[in-house]
């Protein structure tokens, strides 16, 4: 599927940006790029400027998080919580997930779009919840993942 859209939770930025791994910056890198290359309309929820500029500044100058959070804001489409809230709580109750990723997997139930995550818990729930998601972090799932918008083969 060339186009398309995707919904991203926090930890995929922060890995990317943190830098605290390697590994899990590289895998947050070819998740991006798949996501540019094959023209994926990436979304979030409000609430993800709020948790990467919270997560970052612990490990960068809180000038360059400004700079990641502005940039990200240009880059990605920002979803008010009107369309997707009251889904976000009926999956919270059904699969006690936290509030936080109820949002993500919410949102990725109401525009119908698979959900990419280095969260594993979060994965798991949305999966419970019925909602395609990726866990990025297991080999497998990443390659689902880039299959399903036909990127693996560009990079």
């Amino acid at each position: 599927m060339r186009g398309g859209k995707l919904v991203i939770d926090a930890s995929l930025a922060i890995d990317l940006f943190a830098g605290r791994d390697v590994r899990r910056v590289a895998l947050a890198e070819e998740v991006f790029r798949c996501a540019a290359s094959s023209n994926i309309r990436v979304y979030v929820p409000r609430l993800f400027l709020v948790e990467v500029a919270g997560v970052l500044v612990r490990f960068l100058a809180p000038s360059l998080v400004e700079e990641v959070v502005n940039r990200l804001e240009e880059e990605i489409s920002i979803i008010g919580d009107d369309l997707y809230f009251e889904r976000a709580v009926k999956i919270a109750l059904a699969t006690g997930s936290r509030g936080a990723d109820a949002y993500y997997i919410g949102l990725a139930e109401a525009i119908r779009a698979p959900l990419a995550t280095s969260d594993k818990v979060q994965a798991q729930n949305a999966k419970r919840a019925g909602v395609r998601a990726y866990y990025v972090l297991d080999e497998k799932e990443l390659e689902e993942l880039t299959r399903l918008f036909r990127c693996r083969e560009q990079l």
